[in-house]
């Protein structure tokens, strides 16, 4: 067995918001669209998806909307400098500006459509 591609699937009432948010900032596209479900993918293969909760098609381990807590989206990028850029010019508040770490990071902080914070990260 070997594992093919691992992704978050988030349970939103933000389903359109969150899809196009992640398409403009991070250039998502959508490659499943089954109304109830979103699933995106990056030009670099990186996946994400979305799906509105308590949809009677789903077990119920999968119909609870997230819950606001304990999920840290990370996107490691090539070049964080221009994307930090490209979002201060979108208005996208950022939750702290660009930082760099000991450890060898070069990262800042943005909060998506359904709270969910977003660490943007370069490894220098």
């Amino acid at each position: 067995m070997s594992i093919e591609v691992i992704y978050s699937v988030i349970a939103t009432d933000k389903m359109e918001e969150s899809v196009a948010f992640y398409q403009r900032h991070f250039g998502f596209e959508t490659v499943a669209d089954v109304g109830f479900y979103k699933q995106l993918r990056a030009a670099d293969g990186a996946e994400l998806a979305f799906m509105e909760p308590d949809h009677p098609s789903q077990p119920p381990l999968f119909q609870p909307r997230w819950n606001g807590q304990g999920l840290i989206l990370s996107i490691q990028v090539d070049a964080v400098e221009p994307l930090y850029e490209k979002i201060k010019l979108a208005d996208v508040p950022i939750a702290f500006d660009l930082k760099k770490e000991a450890w060898g990071q070069l990262h800042f902080g943005i909060v998506d459509p359904n709270g969910i914070p977003v660490d943007v990260v370069q490894h220098v």
